[in-house]
């Protein structure tokens, strides 16, 4: 396929969600308990579907079986986001912060950037749920990043799993609630970039829009 212009089809997605934003009831993760940090996304997630904005999400971690398509249920992943456009018109770009963050993690202080120290040592401290937001200059931008733990809801994916590590989120700057973007508002280029490496024959079926007219 030939490369896409996340910048372009990011815009469709947002154009698409402001049309209609979702409203179907999260469903309950039968194996997350209400002790898990995640399970705050269910007091939020009406508030995310709302006021939500569309941003591109990089994989950091994943359960592994979110890599696989199996039917197993949906599962937990960490990813990192930006509001920042540019960003966000580059989102392969974000690789480098999940690297930094993790690369640094077994790192004495005083070998740390000082820029770095304060987001690496939130990430120590809880690198199974991480979310916390921080600053961070990536090719001369200043990109607002935020490190998010989510459950990934397989029926959203075009794919019904994690076949690609760029894909639409939906998130706020004020909550830390981060939710998978249903596939109904995915664009066809995006739908197709993250089924490049898919073991799957078919896409799920964007009926509910006319994408031309975007």
């Amino acid at each position: 396929m030939k490369e896409i212009n996340y910048e372009k089809a990011l815009e469709k997605m947002r154009k698409k969600y402001k049309r209609k934003p979702f409203k179907e009831a999260l469903e309950h993760a039968l194996w997350m308990k209400r002790d898990d940090k995640l399970y705050k996304m269910y007091e939020e997630y009406k508030d995310v579907y709302l006021k939500g904005q569309v941003y591109y999400a990089q994989v950091v971690m994943a359960n592994p079986m979110m890599k696989d398509d199996s039917d197993f249920m949906d599962g937990p992943a960490v990813i990192v986001y930006s509001n920042h456009e540019w960003a966000n018109a580059n989102p392969e770009k974000l690789i480098y912060i999940a690297k930094d963050i993790i690369g640094y993690k077994n790192t004495p202080d005083e070998s740390i950037p000082d820029d770095l120290l304060p987001a690496v040592r939130k990430f120590r401290e809880d690198p199974d749920r991480p979310n916390f937001r921080f600053d961070y200059m990536l090719e001369g931008h200043k990109v607002k990043a935020h490190f998010a733990t989510m459950l990934v809801t397989r029926k959203f994916l075009p794919t019904g799993y994690l076949s690609g590590d760029i894909f639409p989120v939906l998130a706020t700057e004020e909550l830390e609630t981060v939710l998978t973007l249903p596939n109904i508002y995915w664009s066809k280029d995006m739908k197709k970039k993250f089924a490049e490496n898919a073991r799957v024959d078919t896409l799920v079926a964007d009926e509910d829009f006319d994408e031309d007219e975007f």
